[in-house]
């Protein structure tokens, strides 16, 4: 059992379509063959433009194929063969051929598969006059009738000549509303936004306890009229050390330190690795310091050359006074120095 599923822009072979499901377990093989006719409604036919979508088509081929084996078992190979483009009078515009053991699933699944075909693939039709004028036209049968959109001619007095406009199905429509209706809906849409911004800026910035109608909610700054003044705004200076949604900054206070020596211990115990235990006395503190420091010395000699040894060295010097005869001595000794030299 086999599908044979194509659209062609060449003319369709007849006889090799027929050998593609013949088969020796089938004594009946049923041939349907749409040609292009010179004649509709009273017009001179030149020829048929076929267009497509063949993705899709193809796989709704593919359906049409699998419904016919599942109401006719004894179906064997099925053939669909569908022309594109320009398609002169006489010529096939499409073939199916079905084979099965005998011709009543034959003749049967194929009648199916035609009127399958009109309903459900996405095929559309320009038939082309000989007075050159043209129309698309749609299977009745389909659903996908009013594709591509017809050309609708409207006749407008005040120009005094037609215009053509497209036509939309109605299906296609998603949103029926005029403009000034769009337009109305969209500035409720955005005074809604703006509410809803203009209420967290008032949560996030307001003082509660301030009239918000004269409060500016960005910098919490209030109006008050002064005399003589050039400024009427009262400021006050907000402090970003906690959370908005805190209450107060009471939790704060342990993480901040109350002077720069203590952070500065702090730093020194973390490194040193003195952060459990520590004591409330400063000075209890830097003799831990001080003992930590001189063990990491004795376990690790080397770890001297890292210090600063300028820093350790006391800056305040006592003077010492020298007397004359001081001096005097000072002076020999140097004497006596040069003239060895």
């Amino acid at each position: 059992m086999s599908n044979h599923l194509a659209f062609k822009t060449e003319p369709l072979n007849i006889q090799e379509i027929s050998d593609l499901v013949a088969a020796a377990s089938c004594g009946a093989i049923s041939l349907f063959i749409g040609t292009t006719r010179d004649n509709f409604d009273g017009k001179s036919v030149a020829n048929l433009q076929y267009e497509a979508y063949e993705s899709m088509g193809l796989k709704a081929m593919e359906k049409i194929c699998l419904d016919i084996r599942r109401q006719w078992s004894g179906v064997e190979n099925i053939a669909i063969f569908h022309r594109l483009g320009q398609v002169a009078v006489k010529e096939a515009s499409v073939v199916i051929a079905i084979s099965s053991p005998h011709r009543d699933d034959a003749l049967k699944a194929t009648d199916f598969c035609i009127n399958s075909l009109k309903q459900s693939v996405p095929i559309w039709k320009k038939e082309i006059y000989s007075d050159e004028d043209s129309i698309w036209k749609e299977n009745k049968e389909s659903p996908l009738a009013h594709y591509p959109p017809k050309r609708k001619k409207i006749n407008f007095d005040i120009f005094e000549q037609e215009v053509s406009t497209n036509y939309i199905p109605s299906h296609l429509i998603q949103i029926k509303a005029s403009n000034d209706e769009l337009n109305a809906r969209i500035q409720k849409f955005m005074d809604r936004k703006r509410d809803e911004i203009n209420t967290s800026n008032n949560t996030e910035f307001f003082t509660k306890h301030r009239d918000q109608e004269s409060v500016c909610a960005r910098i919490d700054a209030i109006v008050r009229k002064r005399k003589g003044a050039k400024s009427h705004l009262q400021v006050e200076r907000a402090l970003n050390s906690y959370h908005r949604d805190q209450k107060n900054s009471d939790y704060m206070k342990k993480y901040i330190p109350p002077n720069g020596i203590v952070e500065r211990l702090q730093i020194l115990e973390s490194q040193l690795s003195l952060e459990k235990a520590i004591p409330k006395n400063i000075y209890q503190r830097l003799k831990n310091l001080e003992d930590r420091l001189m063990l990491l010395e004795s376990i690790s000699p080397e770890y001297i050359q890292f210090w600063d040894k300028t820093s350790m060295a006391s800056k305040y010097v006592k003077k010492k006074v020298f007397e004359t005869a001081d001096i005097d001595i000072l002076i020999a000794d140097a004497e006596k120095k040069c003239f060895k030299q």
